[in-house]
């Protein structure tokens, strides 16, 4: 099953990669799973990280699907 993960802002900068990364996962992974895989291969994401999945940012933890996007945005600040 394949996953996209994409970075946005300084997450794209922190780790060296173009826009998106692709991930190859087995059936039934849940999203948290993913991440921790992600973060095993990548590096360390922060717990101020946001989560979107499929352009909706979520806290839960649904199993995912073929095709899925995860989307990682770093904390933003500004006046």
């Amino acid at each position: 099953m394949r996953l996209t993960v994409s970075l946005f802002g300084s997450l794209r900068d922190r780790f060296g990669k173009g826009a998106s990364v692709q991930m190859e996962v087995g059936p039934g992974i849940r999203l948290r799973e993913a991440l921790r895989k992600f973060e095993g291969e990548q590096g360390a994401l922060g717990a101020d990280v946001a989560v979107a999945l499929n352009g909706s940012l979520t806290r839960a933890d649904p199993e995912l699907a073929d095709g899925d996007e995860i989307l990682l945005l770093p904390p933003v600040s500004g006046g």
